[in-house]
């Protein structure tokens, strides 16, 4: 008897000790949340379990083997944006209005926490195993950051072109391969789209921007192909030459994976996502296995899963690869579309041939195996409660409220509700007058809509947006909800501020602003009067055009109606935008100085 229960509990204790050494510290079951949003911003593998970065609760969650139990979490004082593991360090960048920055925690001694600054945007944490070195995008700053995690501190920053989202490093080590999520450029050009920018890791200097094919905006997955031959990069691709009357074949957006050559740092092609008849809207992450291409859609509530080796011998043997963006039957063939239980799958890990993607806006975890498809769902928080800004947001992204779900409001209006920097020639006044697209934030709350005023207020161009744009007429219950999530959305500090102030310069900048008169029409709390105006020689409409908030304008460039300027200092010094008098260009430089703090 004795013995036995020494060998039972010898057994007990073996299987304590293999379970405990899976996580490297003493577990304990965190209760399963109740109720709120996690809002899963992104996920990374930790030995037999996953790691998720949470927007809901801000918060970063240590994840059992099977996906069911929460072994630790960690509160945060921001929103966590990214989270990568190297060993039992869990690395998680966090951005919001007091903190941007990396966090270092440790899975073997969870009460360790430190924190390192870095710059505005602070997200896709990437370590390079050679020389342990981490790398960090600073979306809004627009620069990467280069952290020493030994000696807790930023090494170097190198500048990109416009808002960098994710991070690879090429195989031999030697680039940074950077995601810029928008265009950094004039949109009344006849092309216009986002790069990919290469750093060299050596110097820490950037030393190309790759452009992708025109009309690319809203870069958001990238990856290495499974022989490492290519950099895959998915987007939206934006037909802004063409009027929006129509939505078939793909007329005004379709989504993309792009390939660019990492030998010769060269742009090859863009392969299209959707179908005929039937759009892949809100395309997202990319990870691939050893043989297999796996991309997520937000908008559609599915993954497509592309058999690498087929794919890339008929991309390789593609005659004219200009006509790739264009070509909707490629994947024929090569590409199951496996749809998911849940609402907007957005990041995933892939693990032992199945990929583990979280669902944005249910909170529903989605186990596919990749070889027999088969799927098993977990939901993630019990009694999961959306509020009406929760709602909003969800049928803002969904394209199951458009035509054939070729897109969503979030196609032209990326990055929580703002723009995707081209120019789009809408039919609400007229044809062949194309004007740049506008961030919808505090649109609700300084009318007119439209840069022509053709709209009295947002509320009306919800209801005109869903109906000429999405072909289809949405429950006004549900125009109401994306109503309030519109009116729920905040302004960024701007990366112009120090510590939250005007710098010097932006403080000379805002006497330039009273010298030149600038706020007879930007004045009030969001600077804007909210009338239209004839400014400039080319005003296509009797009354003018309408007065946009200078709120967050540091983050909605090209600028004027048409996207003719770059940058705001263009606004005053090349176009004198409402200045009647010589501008000297320290003047303008620091007139938008002050104008890119507000």
């Amino acid at each position: 008897m004795i013995c036995k229960n020494y060998n039972f509990m010898k057994a007990v204790l073996l299987v304590t000790v293999s379970v405990a050494s899976l996580f490297a510290f003493t577990t304990h079951t965190v209760e399963q949340p109740e109720g709120t949003p996690l809002f899963i911003t992104s996920i990374a593998p930790y030995k037999s379990g996953m790691i998720v970065a949470q927007k809901g609760v801000r918060k970063v969650t240590l994840y059992s083997s099977n996906y069911k139990e929460r072994l630790h979490e960690w509160e945060l004082n921001e929103i966590p944006t990214g989270v990568t593991v190297d060993g039992e360090q869990i690395i998680t960048t966090v951005a919001g209005e007091n903190e941007n920055g990396v966090y270092l925690l440790s899975a073997s001694v969870p009460s360790e926490k430190c924190f390192i600054k870095t710059a505005s945007g602070a997200c896709a944490p990437l370590v390079d195993t050679r020389s342990g070195k981490l790398y960090v995008c600073n979306q809004f700053a627009g620069t990467i950051s280069e952290i020493d995690r030994k000696g807790k501190k930023e090494l170097r920053t190198v500048r990109v072109l416009r808002e960098p989202k994710s991070i690879v490093l090429d195989p031999e080590g030697r680039y940074l391969f950077v995601a810029n999520f928008l265009p950094s450029q004039r949109a009344d050009v006849d092309t216009v789209a986002a790069c990919v920018s290469v750093i060299d890791i050596a110097s820490f200097e950037k030393i190309k921007d790759i452009q992708l094919a025109n009309g690319s905006n809203a870069l958001r997955g990238m990856t290495l192909s499974p022989d490492n031959r290519y950099l895959l990069v998915t987007h939206n691709l934006g037909r802004f030459q063409v009027p929006t009357s129509q939505l078939q074949q793909g007329w005004m957006n379709t989504s993309a994976v792009s390939l660019v050559n990492v030998q010769t740092l060269n742009f090859e092609g863009a392969v299209l996502l959707d179908e005929p008849e039937r759009g892949a809207a809100g395309i997202w992450d990319v990870k691939c296995t050893n043989d297999k291409i796996v991309i997520s859609h937000s908008g559609t509530h599915e993954i497509s899963v592309i058999d690498y080796q087929e794919f890339i011998q008929k991309f390789e043997q593609y005659p004219q690869k200009d006509a790739l963006a264009y070509d909707l039957r490629f994947l024929y063939g090569i590409r199951q579309r496996i749809p998911l239980v849940g609402n907007g799958p957005r990041c995933f890990i892939i693990k032992e041939e199945h990929a583990i993607v979280p669902t944005y806006f249910s909170d529903t975890l989605n186990i596919v195996d990749l070889n027999t498809i088969d799927i098993q769902s977990i939901a993630m928080v019990k009694n999961r409660v959306e509020s009406s800004i929760n709602k909003g947001e969800k049928y803002f992204n969904d394209a199951a409220y458009c035509f054939q779900n070729w897109q969503s409001c979030n196609g032209c209006h990326p990055g929580d509700a703002r723009m995707d920097a081209m120019n789009w020639d809408l039919m609400n006044d007229g044809i062949g007058n194309s004007k740049n697209c506008k961030s919808l934030l505090l649109s609700h709350v300084t009318p007119p809509a439209m840069i022509s005023g053709i709209r009295a207020s947002s509320y009306v161009a919800v209801r005109t947006g869903y109906k000429y744009i999405q072909f289809i007429d949405l429950p006004e219950e549900f125009a109401t909800c994306v109503d309030e999530y519109l009116l729920s959305l905040k302004p960024l500090p701007s990366p112009f501020l120090i510590n939250g102030e005007l710098s010097e310069k932006a403080k000379r900048g805002r006497k330039v602003f009273e010298k030149f008169k600038c706020d007879e029409c930007h004045s009030g709390p969001y600077y804007t009067d909210m009338q239209l105006h004839r400014i400039g020689e080319d005003v296509e409409f009797e009354k003018g055009w309408d007065t946009p908030t200078l709120r967050e304008v540091w983050r909605t460039a090209p600028y004027l109606f048409d996207g003719r300027a770059a940058t705001m200092k263009e606004v005053f010094e090349v176009y004198k935008h409402g200045i009647d008098k010589k501008i000297s260009s320290k003047e303008a430089d620091e007139l938008a100085e002050y104008v890119n703090s507000l």
